[in-house]
């Protein structure tokens, strides 16, 4: 058996309606997993486990979570991968969205964690995997209070690799590049933008949800099982990037 395998893994994917989440849950069930994807909407015609909860709904994920694991009598790995963004060239009007952006991007995550850690901590082994961003390391303009919910989330990661590792379970970081997703739509659609974003990683292309599926199986699996409290930076290169 491979030490990457991820069957039989109970693995739980946030934002799975579309994008990186809805990759990720979609082919994670390839490679042997049994996923549950939590999303806002119901969908259909999913290889995994579709739960409608918002996870700004404390309450109810408490509920979800429990569930899965009075089922399963197992949590193997959380995903964390939701998240917005409001950007506004207007930090004042950037402001207004700061409670929905902080909450979904921050504190929803780790919520989840600590759920899920409670009943990973009974198996006593578990891995729990943050989808950061390259703004939880640089600075970008005219979208102040995403940074500062991905840079939050990125440090509370190594916080709760901390206090987690007494029970054998890890918390990592994923820190996508630009990714063609929805919400990256428009500036890949934009030639000057496309570019300068091609031309800033070293590979000299933008990534696809597929290029983060070999990080989560990575950080899934047994391969990874002495790494906790790290930033996986899948960016092409371009956070080392230089001249």
């Amino acid at each position: 058996m491979s030490i990457f395998s991820i069957k039989n893994k109970i693995i739980i994917v946030t934002g799975a309606s579309k994008g990186i989440g809805r990759y990720l849950a979609e082919n994670l069930v390839v490679y042997g997993a049994k996923v549950y994807g939590i999303t806002r909407k119901k969908i259909t015609n999913t290889k995994f486990s579709n739960i409608v909860c918002d996870i700004r709904n404390y309450h109810k994920v408490r509920k979800e979570i429990k569930k899965i694991f009075l089922k399963e009598k197992k949590i193997c790995c959380l995903v964390n991968n939701a998240g917005i963004t409001k950007p506004s060239k207007n930090l004042k009007n950037n402001l207004k969205s700061f409670d929905e952006v902080i909450n979904t991007n921050t504190k929803a995550p780790l919520i989840l964690a600590n759920e899920c850690y409670k009943y990973m901590s009974k198996k006593k082994t578990g891995s729990i995997i943050n989808i950061c961003s390259l703004a939880s390391k640089l600075g970008f303009p005219n979208n102040a209070v995403y940074v500062t919910s991905k840079g939050g989330l990125s440090q509370a990661s190594k916080a709760l690799a901390i206090d987690f590792a007494q029970k054998n379970i890890r918390v990592n970081n994923i820190l996508p590049g630009y990714i063609k997703t929805s919400m990256t739509i428009k500036s890949f659609n934009n030639k000057k933008n496309f570019n300068i974003r091609k031309n800033r990683t070293m590979l000299k292309r933008w990534g696809d949800p597929s290029d983060i599926l070999g990080a989560v199986i990575f950080l899934s699996s047994d391969a990874s099982k002495y790494v906790t409290g790290i930033d996986l930076n899948v960016d092409g290169g371009w956070l080392s990037n230089g001249l």
